[in-house]
């Protein structure tokens, strides 16, 4: 059975993507590392993850038979609620039996977070809730999952790179039209999955559009650099599209993983640590926000006077924490996740 090439350098990403985020949630407002707009970032790179690992399996498949569309569906929805459910849904089942600890009106809210709704419940309430804040974007990109598969297999290859540039104009355009809160919807989130899936189409249905493809693409990211540091450190435009920047970015690395396994950049992305924390990137992410709030629960009824019972940030408790949440992730990840993962073996993607 033909494969898609394995990628050296994406595990290394999506630790720097989660480390993006862990700093943003946990660092305080005014410290100096929020310049930047860190939890974004990370966040959108993840996105740009997906929608060129989706999309480039969708391709790749979907290319061999149109009669295979279905089995494919198939295949990729239940490979997907095997790395995803499991230990979402297990955490669901925690925060709700230990609700008085999580608060943030999860009981009353339950179903949002159930249904993968949540950016629909930020959005309409016009409010972040908490430690439970982040499951925002694991909502947008099941969502994605929802629609995405039956677009790209059942509309025509013909129409791909159609339907990639409304993904990218929309997503940009949208931004521009509605509050701050807008940014947790998936329309608003298009641009991301478009530019990665941008990527996969060149890849695999346009390998002959690589070279001049990735020759501007270096230059694209440059300017896009540039132009992010300069607003960020001038201020000079309000509604700068940071997304679109990071998104551009970020397909620029997903570039060189995938066409330079040898560079110097892969090498640092392959890195023993990156690797290992991109492994269990997703627990860290689910887990990262929620840790903190029962470690200060405990602390509490201990007795413990520590910094965080006080509401005060400390470096030494801050990496304290951030060990035992890759620890409990990595416990999730060979408990868990790693042995039903075992399971997508009964879903393979069939090219004949």
């Amino acid at each position: 059975m033909e494969r898609l090439k394995y990628i050296s350098g994406l595990n290394g990403v999506r630790a720097f993507a989660v480390i993006f985020v862990i700093i943003a949630h946990r660092f305080p407002q005014d410290h100096q590392v929020q310049v930047l707009p860190l939890g974004s970032m990370g966040v959108d790179i993840f996105f740009v993850l997906s929608g060129f690992l989706i999309t480039r399996i969708l391709f790749f498949y979907g290319m061999k038979s149109d009669s295979l569309n279905w089995a494919i569906l198939r295949a990729f929805y239940w490979r997907r609620i095997l790395r995803i459910f499991p230990i979402y849904y297990l955490t669901m089942l925690f925060l709700y039996l230990t609700k008085s600890v999580i608060g943030n009106n999860f009981e009353e809210n339950i179903w949002w977070y159930l249904t993968y709704t949540s950016n629909f419940l930020i959005y309409y309430n016009e409010k972040w809730f908490g430690a439970l804040a982040h499951l925002w974007s694991l909502a947008v990109e099941e969502q994605y999952y929802l629609f995405w598969p039956f677009l790209v297999l059942f509309i025509g290859r013909m129409r791909w790179l159609l339907l990639i540039l409304i993904l990218i104009i929309l997503g940009t355009g949208y931004s521009y039209l509605f509050n701050e809160f807008s940014k947790v919807l998936t329309v608003n989130c298009l641009n991301t999955f478009g530019l990665g899936g941008l990527l996969a189409y060149v890849e695999i249905q346009r390998p002959r559009w690589s070279t001049i493809f990735f020759k501007i693409l270096p230059f694209l990211a440059a300017f896009a650099l540039i132009g992010f540091l300069n607003n960020y450190f001038n201020e000079t435009w309000n509604k700068f599209p940071v997304r679109f920047v990071t998104s551009v970015i970020a397909v620029y690395i997903i570039s060189v993983c995938l066409t330079k396994p040898k560079s110097i950049l892969v090498g640092l992305l392959e890195n023993r640590v990156l690797y290992f924390l991109g492994l269990i990137s997703y627990g860290i992410y689910l887990y990262h926000n929620l840790v903190p709030r029962y470690w200060r629960y405990t602390l509490m009824k201990f007795n413990i006077d520590a910094p965080s019972v006080r509401y005060e940030f400390n470096y030494t408790e801050f990496v304290i924490q951030t060990l035992f949440i890759v620890f409990i992730s990595y416990l999730s990840w060979i408990i868990i996740e790693k042995p039903i993962l075992r399971l997508k073996s009964k879903y393979q993607y069939s090219t004949k």
